[in-house]
């Protein structure tokens, strides 16, 4: 019988691997047996209930390991619970409100759908400019992203202490 909950992340530099480490602690805390592994590690969900996958996004896009995860597992996970959290904006606020609501590239609709994920949810990003390349330096000048660390640690464990 499947008992353990998975935490899969697809993460850039890190910050959204600390995240997952993050929800998986919060977890462990509550006697859940919990794996948090990068999705390129993962090749079976069998010993899994529960799925929680995070991604960074860039400039409106998951991170292609993510997207991958969820095409190859879509017919397991359709058949499990699954939850999603999203890394990516910068600045003040709530991050779904900087993002406007948007949760996923269009593309993805009808595979999010099928998957049905119980909620999918956003926290602030992290940006350190002494590690970003000139091309992404050029790309966070033209949308304005702040640089800094915008992750709400009280807000990530209040999420995942919601998860069962």
């Amino acid at each position: 019988m499947k008992k353990k909950t998975l935490v899969a992340y697809a993460t850039k530099r890190g910050s959204t691997a600390e995240i997952a480490e993050k929800i998986g602690e919060v977890l462990k805390r509550r006697q859940i047996q919990v794996d948090v592994l990068p999705v390129r590690e993962i090749t079976d969900l069998s010993p899994y209930k529960t799925v929680i996958l995070g991604t960074a996004i860039y400039i409106g896009l998951w991170r292609r390991e993510a997207v991958k995860f969820l095409k190859r597992y879509t017919d397991e996970l359709a058949e499990m619970t699954l939850w999603i959290f999203l890394s990516g904006p910068t600045g003040e606020g709530d991050p779904l409100e900087l993002l406007d609501g948007w949760r996923f590239p269009e593309s993805m609709r009808p595979m999010i759908e099928r998957i049905k994920p119980v909620e999918i949810t956003c926290f602030g990003g992290r940006i350190e400019s002494g590690k970003m390349n000139i091309f992404e330096k050029i790309i966070i000048k033209n949308v304005g992203a702040k640089i800094g660390d915008f992750r709400n640690w009280g807000s990530i464990a209040s999420w995942a202490n919601r998860i069962d």
